[in-house]
């Protein structure tokens, strides 16, 4: 879907970090999962995947190290903190409601009295 990664940009590292809580991963195998998971309605690029896992660093959400794959070849694989995992924990208690308000916002089955 064109722009996909626009409909999930604020929530990108939630994303990431819920599949980091299941297992290590590197950048490619989470792009496939994101895509493989949602029936490819959702892509990131690799400049949105690539700043969101630098700033997860940053933040100690989460770390990475080199290891070699089967072939041989370098591959970076990040996994979660423990700060990560909270962070994630957080959001996933505060989801339910996000989650119900914006399908009322965007189905809009809100109700609003205007002042006239």
């Amino acid at each position: 879907m064109q722009g996909s990664g626009e409909f999930i940009r604020g929530f990108t590292e939630y994303i990431l970090l819920s599949i980091l809580a299941k297992f290590d991963s590197y950048g490619y195998e989470m792009t496939k999962i994101i895509e493989e998971a949602s029936q490819h309605v959702f892509s990131l690029t690799e400049a949105t995947l690539y700043t969101a896992l630098k700033r997860m660093t940053e933040e100690n959400l989460i770390i990475s190290n080199i290891i070699k794959n089967k072939k041989g070849m370098n591959r970076r694989v990040y996994t979660i903190t423990p700060k990560g995992l909270s962070v994630l924990k957080e959001f996933r208690i505060k989801w339910s409601a996000i989650h119900q308000n914006l399908q009322t916002l965007v189905a809009g089955e809100f109700t609003y009295e205007r002042d006239e």
